[in-house]
């Protein structure tokens, strides 16, 4: 790979939390269903670039729960 002048490397890093019981007191979606006023697993993912930080959410049911950690085996 040719490195021009211009040329600069990001480092990006990624954690993921473990999923977690949590009370959806607002109407989030899942699976293109919006659920609301039920307990469902949420985990939290931070993104860690330069001064471009983020932390955003993802939502499942305790099916999604099963199906990730079979994936990850």
């Amino acid at each position: 790979m040719d490195i021009g002048p211009h040329d600069t490397f990001v480092v990006r890093k990624i954690e993921m939390s473990p999923w977690k019981p949590w009370f959806a007191w607002r109407p989030v979606k899942i699976q293109g269903k919006r659920i609301w006023l039920k307990t469902i697993y949420r985990r939290c993912i931070n993104t860690y670039v330069d001064h471009d930080n983020g932390t955003r959410y993802e939502y499942g049911t305790l099916f999604d729960l099963i199906k990730g950690t079979q994936n990850e085996r």
